[in-house]
């Protein structure tokens, strides 16, 4: 089993599946893939799948590999990933656990991202009914929306147009693993924050995870499932056993304390 670093450009990343696929030598039986964006795959997929290589993604992708399946049956093309829905249940009972009625929450939503949005989804099915509003805002992880986000959160939060103050600050309870965009972001929100309070009047943003919005303090997150070790599972017992996978293994993610030991924010 080899394993390869193609950084976080689509390009790069493109390339280096290519290489793989016509270089004989190297050729493998199976690829686990973690993709750098969440389309633009499905070109490389099918070449893999015609030079009889199985093809496992490690998170959600937005690609119809459906058609690839039907044209090349004896292929596996496998995501396996956390179930995004699930994701946003979860994190709809921890506010249900931790919102006082009454209350507001403030969460974002990633327009961009169809997968993002199955996870509010699940959080406002599983908030439907409760007796505190959720503000939804969007976002995804360029700067300049982050930024444009928090101003708009500023607006409502602390510019007096509407006495709106949320005690819980949810933010993206899904999977997706950007590490650089999410520093980018972070310098995005904390530029828009310090233009508004140049003299550090506000020591808080809106931030990652479940955080008491009158107090700034993380007091829930929602752990996602690592993937990588059961999909190899899944192509180990494909190769040495003939075992084929199902299309979609979705992984539950949990909440972190557990839900009956979360007691509303005072």
């Amino acid at each position: 089993m080899e394993t390869l670093f193609t950084g976080e450009k689509p390009a790069e990343h493109l390339g280096a599946l290519r290489r793989l696929l016509v270089a004989p030598e190297r050729r493998p039986a199976a690829l686990l893939v973690m993709a750098v964006r969440d389309h633009g795959l499905d070109g490389v997929v099918r070449e893999a799948a015609a030079a009889g290589i199985h093809f496992v993604f490690l998170n959600a992708v937005e690609d119809d590999l459906g058609a690839v399946r039907r044209e090349f049956p004896a292929v596996s093309v496998v995501t396996v990933c956390p179930d995004e829905v699930e994701t946003g249940r979860v994190q709809g009972r921890q506010m249900r656990a931790l919102v006082p009625a009454g209350a507001a929450c403030s969460t974002s939503r990633a327009t961009a991202q169809p997968r993002f949005a199955r996870a509010h989804g699940g959080m406002e099915e599983a908030t439907a009914g409760a007796p505190f509003e959720v503000v939804l805002a969007g976002g995804d992880w360029s700067p300049a929306f982050a930024g444009r986000t928090v101003r708009e959160w500023l607006r409502f939060a602390v510019g007096g147009r509407r006495p709106y103050r949320p005690r819980l600050l949810p933010e993206r309870p899904h999977g997706g693993w950007r590490p650089r965009g999410a520093r980018r972001r972070g310098r995005g929100v904390r530029k828009a924050r310090d233009r508004a309070h140049p003299r550090g009047r506000l020591r808080r943003s809106p931030g990652d995870r479940a955080e008491d919005g009158a107090r700034g303090r993380l007091v829930a997150t929602v752990v996602l499932p690592r993937v990588a070790g059961p999909a190899v599972e899944e192509v180990a017992a494909l190769l040495a056993r003939s075992v084929r996978p199902a299309p979609v293994i979705a992984h539950a993610a949990a909440s972190f304390p557990p839900l009956d030991e979360l007691t509303p924010i005072a």
